[in-house]
């Protein structure tokens, strides 16, 4: 057993469990309709902003462990696809982290910059480029897991919806369906090309 494959399942399923308690705080707060710089001083945004760092810290750890398991299976565009993935969320991370321990001072002193009304270029910048890196390489790496047939189809076509919203920057259902995703692949069987499921020793650990 590699160095990583133990630690696939129970990183997968945490990341996803994350996501899915940060993607639902994170939906439940925009319904409040108060401006950010509001509802970055609440309580539940300090839970949901922690576990969305937490889902992406994990989530880094969960695809290195799920690429060395899978990686002759998914060939060199899983490679490609792992890596600006792995980039993504490794750049989505710092954007939690900020939302995390930033975002809550930026609300008292700097209001304009939260609420949109005000929208310097490179934070813009800073936005647009992590969400597109994010979600274009879990895009990617939902497609290279669909190709290779390594797991069911469904946890893919999760990964695969959830980068694509969350090519949206400023909002977090990207993460709320990519945790969907997450929960089932950590559940699914996985599989050979045009063969079925594999046997207790060689599922996901």
């Amino acid at each position: 057993m590699k160095r990583f494959e133990g630690l696939a399942k129970p990183s997968t399923l945490a990341a996803g469990s994350a996501f899915l308690v940060g993607g639902i705080l994170d939906q439940a707060l925009r319904l409040a309709g108060e401006p950010a710089s509001e509802l970055v001083q609440s309580p539940l945004y300090a839970v949901r902003s922690v576990a969305l760092l937490g889902g992406a810290l994990l989530l880094i750890l969960s695809l290195v462990s799920i690429y060395e398991r899978h990686a002759k299976q998914i060939g060199p565009f899983g490679f490609s696809a792992a890596t600006v993935a792995g980039t993504g969320t490794i750049l989505i991370s710092g954007q939690f982290w900020a939302e995390a321990f930033l975002y809550p001072t930026l609300g008292r002193v700097a209001p304009d910059l939260l609420d949109g009304t005000e929208r310097p270029g490179s934070y813009a910048f800073g936005l647009l480029l992590t969400a597109a890196v994010f979600g274009v390489g879990w895009m990617l790496l939902g497609s290279a897991i669909l190709r290779a047939r390594v797991y069911r189809v469904l946890p893919a076509v999760f990964l695969l919806a959830g980068g694509a919203i969350s090519l949206l920057p400023g909002q977090a259902l990207g993460q709320l369906v990519l945790g969907v995703g997450l929960v089932l692949l950590s559940f699914s069987p996985t599989y050979r090309k045009h063969e079925g499921p594999q046997r207790q020793g060689s599922q996901v650990h």
